[in-house]
């Protein structure tokens, strides 16, 4: 389809998801729906409001945005989070919103950073749909 776009939100606005925000915002192909991280002062948080991005502090919030997100990537580090989401996504009924997995983010990081390695995994027990 001709101008279609892609919703996305980021959990995580520190040292990987900050980069990984930038690059995604020059897309246009991208719409950034939201940006959460638990520090106000964070990059992606900075970036966020400085470009009229939602912004919150914790997660959960942006399952009241559910319907308007297609894709979260979840680069927060803390491995309570995306349990979390799924949780309430599941009780919303939302089956719409993907949760990125681990290996697709880290390979959408890698890609935007330009490195040359595979960053590390944020959740290294994150395996297929569960």
């Amino acid at each position: 389809m001709a101008n279609e776009t892609v919703r996305i939100a980021i959990v995580g606005g520190g040292r990987t998801g900050a980069p990984l925000l930038e690059a995604l915002s020059a897309l246009p192909y991208i719409k950034l729906i939201g940006v959460e991280d638990r520090d106000a002062n964070s990059t992606g948080a900075r970036f966020a409001l400085a470009n009229d991005i939602f912004y919150t502090e914790n997660a959960s919030v942006l399952g009241a945005k559910a319907d308007e997100i297609d894709l979260i990537i979840e680069v927060s580090g803390d491995p309570s989070v995306k349990p979390a989401l799924k949780e309430a996504f599941r009780a919303q009924g939302n089956t719409g919103t993907i949760i990125v997995h681990d290996l697709v983010a880290r390979l959408l990081m890698t890609l935007a950073t330009g490195s040359d390695e595979l960053v590390p995994s944020i959740h290294p027990h994150d395996r297929g749909i569960g």
